[in-house]
Formats: C-alpha cells, sequence, structure tokens
C-alpha cells in the first residue's frame, strides 16, 4: 500500500467544531483517532503534522497530551507579535511544510491528506497533483471554501467531518461561509464530487459570529473579563447605572447576527451564576430581555480586571502625554505594568499578570479604545498604540480618582473575612501605580485626600489610606455612571439613600397651599356615579363617611332642583 502524509490544520478544525455544533463537545483525541483512522484505509501514515496556535493551544488543555498518543508531531504557531493578534499564519505553516516533504524530504509519499477547509490550500493541491500524487481533503461542510468545492484538483475526494464525527450534534449543514469570495454570488446547484457521503447543497450565507465575541467556554475567566469590559464600555457611554439586556446585546451584536447573539446570551447567562454580572428585573417585568444588567464590581474577577484596564489604559495616557503620541506596546505598556506584584488576586504569578495585560489591552483595542500600528524598526515589527480620544472608555479612564479607587476595590476582593476591607496599605499605592501615574502619583494621592476620596491613616506600624466608600467620586467609579463629569443626572427614585437626603426637604403644607391652589387646576367633575339613583352606590342619595341624614336629604334636593 502506498504511503501517506496526514496534515492537519486544527486551528480550522477547533473552531469548526465552536461554531457548527451544539452541546458538548468530543474529546480532542477521539476527533484525531477519527481523522487518523479515515487516512489509514489508504495506507500506512508515515507523516502526521498537526499545525496549531497558541491560542487554540491555550483554550484546549487536552491538545498536547492527544497529540502525543496518537503519535503526531505538533507544530505550535505564534499567533501574536508584539501583542497583535495575527490571523492566517496556520494556513501559510501548513503549505510551507507540505511543499518541502513534497519536494525535498519525502517526495515518496503518494496520498496526501489535508484537513482545512481555507481556499488557501487550492494552490498547494494543485501543487500536489502536478506531482502525480493522490490528494483527499477533510473539512466541514460549512468551513468548505467554494473555490475548494469546485476545485479540479481535489477529484480523488473530498470527505467531512460530519461523517468522521457523527456524535457531534452539528447544526445547519450546507451554505457557504460569509467570508468566502463567492457568498455574495447567487446560489447555484452543486455538483456533487466524488467522496463527499453528505449532500452539498448552495444556500444563504449564515451569520458567523463576529470577533467581539469569541468561541471559548462561555465560564472561563476570559470569556467573562472580556464580557465585564463589554458591559463597562456600554453603560459609560451611555451614562447608566444598569441597561436592559435586549439593549446590550444589540449594541454588541447586530441584529443580523443570531447566531453572536445567542453566543453572548450564553456568556450573560454565565456571569449571572458566577456573580460576575448583576442582573435585575424591575417592577412586574418578569421577562428575561428586560433584565437590567450592571457589572458585580465586589467579584474578584470584575474588580481585577476593572482595575488592570484603567492601569493599562492610564499608562498609555501618562506617558504620551509627554510629547509622546504613540508609545511601543510592549516595551513601554506591558513590560513595565507586568513587573509590579500584586496582593492575591485571580492572576497568580508574573506570567499570568503578563497574559491578562495582552488579554485587556487586546479587548480594548476591539472595543476601539486603543489604536495600534504596525512600525519596521530596525528589522522587526514593533506594535505601536495610543489612546482614542473621547472614546467612553478612556474618558472612564481618565477620571481623577479612577485607578486609586479600583485599587481599593480590587484589594477589598482579595482580602480574607475578619481582615478590614477598607485600608489600602500606602506600600501598594507606589507598587502598582507609580509606572501608572508617573511623578504625579505623590500629587494624584494628596488631591484625592483633600477631595476626601480616602484619608491616611495607620494601621499598627504600617501607613496607609482609608476610603469613603460614600464619597461621590468613589460612587461614580464604582457603579454610578450616570454621574460622569456631570454630563447627566439620575431621576430622583433612581439616586441612593445619601443623594435623597441630599435634596431640599418639601414644604410645608401651611406654606405649599397657596401655590399648590394656584399651579394645580380644578379637578373636572364628571357624571360617573351619579345615574345609580337614591340610595345605591355611587348614587346621588349615597351618604358620605361622618354626614348625616338630613345632610345627605338636602344634598339630593339641591341637585334635584
Amino acid at each position: 500500500m502506498p504511503d501517506v502524509a496526514l496534515l492537519i490544520d486544527w486551528e480550522n478544525v477547533y473552531y469548526t467544531l465552536r461554531q457548527h455544533t451544539t452541546g458538548a463537545l468530543p474529546s480532542t483525541l477521539s476527533i484525531l483517532q477519527a481523522i487518523l483512522q479515515k487516512a489509514a484505509e489508504f495506507g500506512p501514515v508515515r507523516v502526521k503534522l498537526a499545525i496549531f496556535g497558541q491560542e487554540v493551544a491555550a483554550q484546549d488543555e487536552t491538545l498536547l497530551m492527544a497529540l502525543e498518543f496518537t503519535g503526531m508531531e505538533p507544530i505550535a504557531v505564534a499567533q501574536r507579535m508584539s501583542g497583535r493578534l495575527l490571523k492566517g499564519r496556520s494556513d501559510a505553516v501548513l503549505i510551507t511544510r507540505a511543499l518541502k516533504l513534497l519536494y525535498k524530504e519525502r517526495p515518496d509519499l503518494e496520498v496526501w491528506f489535508i484537513v482545512s477547509g481555507d481556499r488557501d490550500l487550492n494552490a498547494l493541491c494543485k501543487a500536489i497533483k502536478d506531482e502525480d500524487k493522490k490528494v483527499y481533503l477533510i473539512a466541514g461542510d460549512k468551513s468548505l471554501a467554494n473555490e475548494l468545492r469546485d476545485s479540479p484538483y481535489l477529484r480523488d475526494g473530498v470527505y467531512l467531518l460530519e461523517d468522521l464525527i457523527p456524535e457531534a450534534r452539528w447544526t445547519r449543514t450546507g451554505g457557504l461561509r460569509t467570508d468566502d469570495t463567492q457568498a455574495d454570488k447567487p446560489a447555484i446547484e452543486q455538483r456533487r464530487p466524488r467522496g463527499v457521503r453528505t449532500r452539498i447543497r448552495a444556500g444563504r450565507a449564515e451569520p458567523h459570529v463576529p470577533a467581539v465575541v469569541p468561541t471559548a467556554s462561555p465560564e472561563s475567566e476570559k470569556e467573562q473579563r472580556r464580557l465585564a469590559v463589554l458591559l463597562l464600555d456600554q453603560l459609560v457611554a451611555l451614562h447608566a447605572r444598569a441597561m436592559p439586556r435586549s439593549d446590550f446585546v444589540n449594541s454588541v451584536v447586530p441584529l443580523s447576527e443570531k447566531e453572536a447573539s445567542s453566543v453572548l446570551e450564553q456568556r450573560i447567562d454565565a456571569g449571572i451564576e458566577q456573580g460576575t454580572v448583576l442582573a435585575k428585573s424591575e417592577g412586574r417585568a418578569r421577562a428575561k430581555a428586560k433584565q437590567l444588567l450592571s457589572p458585580n464590581m465586589t467579584s474578584p474577577l470584575v474588580a481585577e480586571t476593572f482595575f488592570h484596564l484603567v492601569r493599562v489604559l492610564r499608562r498609555i495616557d501618562t506617558v504620551t502625554s509627554r510629547d509622546t503620541r504613540r508609545i511601543p506596546a510592549v516595551e513601554a505598556l506591558l513590560d513595565p505594568l507586568s513587573r509590579a506584584d500584586q496582593p492575591g488576586g485571580l492572576a497568580r504569578g508574573r506570567s499570568q499578570r503578563r497574559l491578562l495585560l495582552e488579554t485587556l489591552f487586546n479587548i480594548a483595542e476591539e472595543r476601539g479604545a486603543i489604536a495600534t500600528e504596525q512600525v519596521d524598526r530596525e528589522g522587526r515589527q514593533i506594535t505601536m498604540c495610543w489612546l482614542v480620544e473621547d472614546h467612553p472608555l478612556v474618558v472612564y479612564a481618565r477620571q481623577p480618582a479612577a485607578a486609586i479607587v479600583h485599587l481599593f476595590n480590587f484589594v477589598t476582593s482579595t482580602k480574607a473575612k475578619g481582615e478590614r476591607v477598607d485600608w489600602v496599605n500606602a506600600a501598594l499605592f507606589a507598587e502598582l501605580l507609580s509606572r501608572v501615574e508617573g511623578d504625579n502619583l505623590e500629587s494624584n494621592l494628596r488631591r484625592a485626600v483633600e477631595r476626601g476620596v480616602m484619608r491616611a491613616e495607620e494601621h499598627g506600624k504600617k501607613a496607609g489610606y482609608v476610603i469613603d466608600p460614600q464619597n461621590e467620586e468613589a460612587r461614580t467609579i464604582l457603579g454610578e455612571f450616570d454621574r460622569l463629569n456631570g454630563r447627566a443626572r439620575a431621576p430622583i427614585a433612581a439616586l441612593p439613600a445619601p443623594a435623597l437626603a441630599a435634596l431640599p426637604a418639601p414644604a410645608t403644607s401651611s406654606e405649599a397651599e397657596p401655590s399648590a391652589a394656584a399651579a394645580v387646576p380644578a379637578k373636572k367633575r364628571t357624571r360617573r356615579g351619579t345615574r345609580g339613583g337614591r340610595g345605591r352606590r355611587g348614587g346621588r342619595g349615597r351618604r358620605r363617611p361622618g354626614a348625616s341624614a338630613s345632610e345627605v336629604s338636602t344634598e339630593g334636593d339641591a341637585a334635584s332642583a
């Protein structure tokens, strides 16, 4: 039997399963075994390569173990360069390795199995066929590009993942991907290539999950951090303390993106269950879409996320204010911030804190708060970044007490029961905020004390500060976004008790009578209740409480007259 080469673009397989299946996914090992079993039907598999990106490897913890068990060579592809996410690198690596095997290392391989559905592989299939080799394709029906469906170089056969992995709950078979080059063309009847066991038919382009809503697990820490930043961005932009769930979903993803909306709904449900998102129903409204959503500032994950997000934005603002329009994202931003040691938190260790900072940087870039540009410096690409003026997140981070209040909130969320939660050691301000505020740290602390945000207080022999939770700046940063810059004022019913107490007291009855009589017009009398007849309910003969019988008869005679 001829020797077989198997090259897997695992990133393509992973996201195909994530986007086009429902319920629990099959194990990575079972997926690889099913693909390997199909390739082994044509002969011994001499070359087994699996190309995957670092982002996928971080989401799938069993990938490396499954590759080792099946004897496949793992090829990890760096998807980030200078903190920026790069796409399409797995395809380039797969094509390069395949051509190297074809022309130099293993020209004796007669059968080639390519596991991917990207249209970039059409040229690779042509190169393999030009060498009189057999080439087969394994891809998902929805991830198979139209160029490959009609490719004359794939007459040997195309096998679908839907057939190889029937235990997965596949959805919406058929149709073109929205990123396909022929997605905007009218639907035509597709011929059935030889080797395809499931009927392939053309249809309308189904919506795909946009980049703002990734396909990772809804309960994962990364997705809940992303959800918290999305919610903060919307609330700050609207100057609202909470917003209806339906409005939040529609503001993040378009109405046409039904699949993306369902993905975001799953993350909201997971956030409510985990306590990172507060959902409240007002009045008699019980509909899920009318829930009022707001971030739970007391959640350790939310407190840590917002604290580091403010650090990232304020660091850029501080450095660029020194006659510098933009700064290197890695050298001037991520590296200095990751060196500071924080007390507790979910991101343990410097490497995890660095990963957290990169994640928040990417999320802020996706939301448009940070602008980036790739420049060539000494033969290498460097990511330069700067803030986008008037962006809601930037306006929020520029609040004078933003970093200080979030430092208190973050430290409070990490303290155990029984410890004093409103006190922060003065050394932490220098450790965590010195690289953020720069030379302005001491003056910012002094001004915060003068404005009443906090006060100096020693705890034992240690110097520190105590926050005033009722201070207006602190309340604004920690949820009362309607007070931002004084641009909006909440209705009286929505104000908390301290704000209600500050309102002027209502006038007494004796003082209010003249003005009330002049301002309020007399209520128009209606005829309702005057047709019941004497002695009936609502009639003219109905006795008022405390009225005598003679008064009732007198009123009745006057009415009849």
